[in-house]
């Protein structure tokens, strides 16, 4: 597996990094199949064989950008997850529960914090690769899902399951917490839809509070079902 670039070092100068946004940019707009090394070489100002140098070819190059979208993904919410699963280590190793109040709580901080992340612009270029990989998945797919969807989504999920007063596996918590992130995700990957929708012409910092406060409404709708009274 190709070494991920560090967060530190994934905006420097050198041939890798230079590749490596490059790549990003292109196979998110053209795809694997309709971007040659050539162009890529050319897009990165550099060498040809800088390509099979890092990456050993231009799969591997493909791959790579993946493990570069989980190290800026968790550059940028990484540190709101490592509390979130030290809360959980700590709950289950006989501290405080975390009861629904606290897990609401969390949600809405992690919403928020996906919904200020969709409405940067950088993740536009990050969406169109993932948008990609959706749509097709190969093992860049896998790569992101394992490294870092995967463990969001558990987390998530522990916590939409305290809201529910289910069992976290379950499938009601599992569809309602993949309906609570679609939700989320949907300001990204709509972007244009909801520019023309709410008459905006870009997305500042007015429209981004407005869009942050849409994650507790949210996770304020996510309650156990109750069985009516006979």
């Amino acid at each position: 597996m190709t070494k991920p670039s560090s967060p530190d070092t994934a905006h420097n100068d050198g041939p890798r990094e230079k590749l490596l946004l490059a790549a990003l940019e292109l196979f998110g707009q053209y795809g694997f199949d309709g971007v040659s090394t050539r162009r890529l070489a050319e897009q990165a100002d550099v060498n040809l064989q800088a390509i099979n140098y890092y990456f050993g070819n231009k799969r591997g190059l493909y791959n790579a950008v993946a493990d570069y979208l989980i190290c800026r993904l968790q550059a940028r919410i990484g540190e709101r997850r490592k509390l979130v699963l030290g809360r959980f280590a700590e709950a289950q190793s006989g501290g405080q529960p975390i009861d629904a109040d606290e897990a609401r709580a969390i949600l809405t901080v992690l919403g928020e914090t996906m919904l200020t992340l969709f409405a940067d612009d950088e993740s536009a270029v990050w969406v169109r690769y993932m948008v990609r990989e959706q749509a097709e998945p190969t093992e860049a797919y896998d790569r992101m899902y394992t490294g870092f969807m995967q463990p969001m989504l558990v987390a998530v999920r522990h916590l939409v399951g305290i809201l529910l007063e289910s069992d976290p596996n379950c499938e009601r918590v599992r569809l309602r917490t993949l309906s609570l992130v679609g939700s989320l995700i949907v300001y990204r990957v709509g972007r244009a839809t909801i520019l023309r929708e709410m008459e905006w012409s870009a997305v500042g910092p007015a429209e981004v509070a407005a869009i942050r406060g849409i994650a507790a409404e949210l996770v304020a709708s996510i309650h156990p079902i109750r069985e009516s009274a006979t």
